[in-house]
């Protein structure tokens, strides 16, 4: 093997960009879940939503998972800090950064690791509690974005 082939790997090369990703609003009392598609791969660095709870009395916490191919989380957070009945948080996850809120607060903020998700892997957005008709709009995801292809060498 040559000294150029340990530095670029002969079959994938990634690309790394920083990009915005708009996530689309799912069906009231549903989860949204991103699918990572095949042609990249991406870390997310923060996301952003807007959480309408609804007039229904429950506690909602919440919540981000990074799921794999089966559909199963191999990582979770949720935010410390509740929302009750007709409360709307501006809710955000992001890599290196402290808690932030309080019960009912208008923004809530909880810490993520920073891992890379290759295709197929999902995001879901969330809340344990979340009402039939609980809303999840404006989701955002700023990742670090790779493209993967083949090396055409």
């Amino acid at each position: 093997m040559e000294l150029d082939e340990y530095v670029v790997p002969p079959f994938w090369r990634l690309h790394g960009s920083h990009e915005v990703v708009a996530l689309p609003s799912p069906a009231a009392g549903a989860a949204l879940t991103y699918t990572v598609p095949g042609a990249v791969q991406q870390t997310p660095l923060s996301i952003v939503f807007t959480y309408t709870a609804s007039g229904n009395a429950a506690n909602r916490f919440p919540s981000v998972a990074f799921l794999d191919w089966s559909g199963n989380p191999f990582f979770e957070a949720q935010s410390p800090f509740k929302l009750i009945a007709t409360n709307v948080a501006v809710v955000s996850f992001a890599v290196d950064i402290a808690q932030f809120g309080a019960d009912s607060a208008a923004a809530l903020g909880s810490p993520i690791p920073a891992l890379r998700l290759g295709d197929g892997l999902r995001v879901q957005l969330s809340a344990t509690g979340i009402d039939v008709a609980d809303t999840i709009t404006l989701a955002r995801m700023f990742v670090h974005q790779f493209d993967v292809r083949p090396d055409l060498d």
